[in-house]
């Protein structure tokens, strides 16, 4: 009987023993299988290193260049999403004092474009033209100072805005198109000081060059870092203005604003509304863009600077490349009606000044070749007091 209990007792701690094991080797199994889960669910939530597109590469992507040969520079105009929008000030900043106009804002908005290829330039040699110009009551020429031209060309150009009382608006070359163009620009700046003495004189640094040079805002910006310095001390009375975007881009303008210096003091871009080939409802239509575009600079300034620039719209026109039969450039009636818009526009929104591109020589031009004013030129004439 005793032994039969002890044969009990073993069998009894062997099968405890046995039962101790399976449950530890279970436990293991478990374990790994709860290793492994977790594993796959931390590789599914962490995201595969360089496989992320970056904030960098969507607007890129978004902001694509459009060609030079289709340069219709509306549809991808670029607004900043980050920007609180502001509204006109009741009081625009003032840079110099400008004639107040019947339509609104003053006759800086009645700003025009120079051709000025050569010395045969339409405005330099007609007489007709020039006192047309006067007629509108145009406020601003902007001078381009193209490469090779002769100082002449710059100094008669100057001398012609003098006469009239126009404000000029001088193109400056920068040190990314070419490399003398802290000799050019300083020599440009010497032929204004002696036309306009202590008279204000607008400078541009630039001309669209995020479009023909292809330069983002951070080579832009050293680039003006690089040369306003210098330029700025040589102007008796100059205002410096960039970055002559060839359309609206928050993103550039903001890059810009942080980093310039010196802190420009306007600011500038370009403005058209669509291809020659859309419709005239769209051209028109699409004005309404252009109050997007300022209040989301005027938002970019405040919060980027703590203060809003005086903006410059340095071209405009419904589109940068009119052909003659499109239905606009040769239709009086929708050329009043678009130019009205946009000058109220600028008006409305407080736009220091504009300049219509172009004033000759061109499919929509202020002036036609005989010295009579277009539609175009007529608008101004009336939105300027007749």
């Amino acid at each position: 009987m005793g032994n039969e209990n002890r044969q009990l007792n073993r069998k009894k701690i062997v099968g405890l023993v046995l039962c101790v094991v399976l449950v530890i080797i279970l436990a293991g199994f478990v374990q790994t299988l709860l290793a492994s889960a977790s594993s796959t669910d931390k590789a599914t939530l962490t995201p595969t290193p360089g496989k992320r597109l970056s904030s960098a590469a969507l607007t890129a992507t978004a902001g694509a260049t459009p060609t030079a040969s289709t340069k219709a520079r509306i549809a991808t105009a670029t607004v900043n999403p980050n920007a609180t929008p502001t509204p006109a000030p009741k009081v625009p900043p003032t840079v110099a004092p400008a004639a107040p106009m019947t339509g609104g804002g003053s006759t800086m908005l009645l700003g025009t474009n120079l051709n000025l290829q050569d010395s045969s330039d339409q405005v330099l040699t007609s007489a007709a033209t020039r006192t047309a110009l006067q007629k509108m009551h145009v406020g601003m020429l902007r001078i381009p100072a193209r490469a090779g031209q002769a100082d002449s060309t710059l100094i008669q150009a100057a001398q012609i805005a003098k006469s009239m009382g126009a404000a000029p608006l001088v193109i400056l070359q920068g040190d990314k198109s070419t490399s003398d163009a802290l000799d050019n620009d300083t020599n440009i700046i010497k032929i204004m000081n002696n036309i306009f003495g202590s008279g204000v004189v607008y400078y541009e640094y630039g001309n669209e060059q995020d479009f023909f040079l292809k330069l983002a805002a951070p080579d832009y910006t050293a680039s003006w870092n690089r040369l306003i310095p210098q330029l700025k001390k040589q102007a008796l009375n100059g205002r410096f203005i960039g970055p002559v975007n060839y359309q609206y881009d928050g993103t550039y303008l903001q890059y810009f604003l942080q980093n310039a210096q010196p802190r420009p003091d306007a600011v500038s871009w370009h403005e058209y509304t669509c291809a020659s080939d859309w419709s005239n409802d769209l051209c028109m239509s699409h004005l309404d863009k252009w109050t997007v575009h300022f209040s989301n600079a005027r938002g970019i300034m405040n919060s980027t600077i703590g203060t809003s620039l005086p903006i410059m719209i340095t071209e405009w026109n419904y589109t940068a490349n009119p052909v003659s039969g499109d239905g606009k450039s040769d239709n009086d009636t929708f050329m009043t009606a678009w130019t009205t818009k946009a000058l109220q526009t600028f008006a409305a929104n407080g736009i220091f000044a504009a300049a219509q591109y172009s004033c000759t020589e061109y499919a929509a031009p202020l002036v036609d070749s005989g010295g009579q004013m277009t539609a175009q030129g007529l608008t101004f004439q009336k939105y300027g007091g007749g």
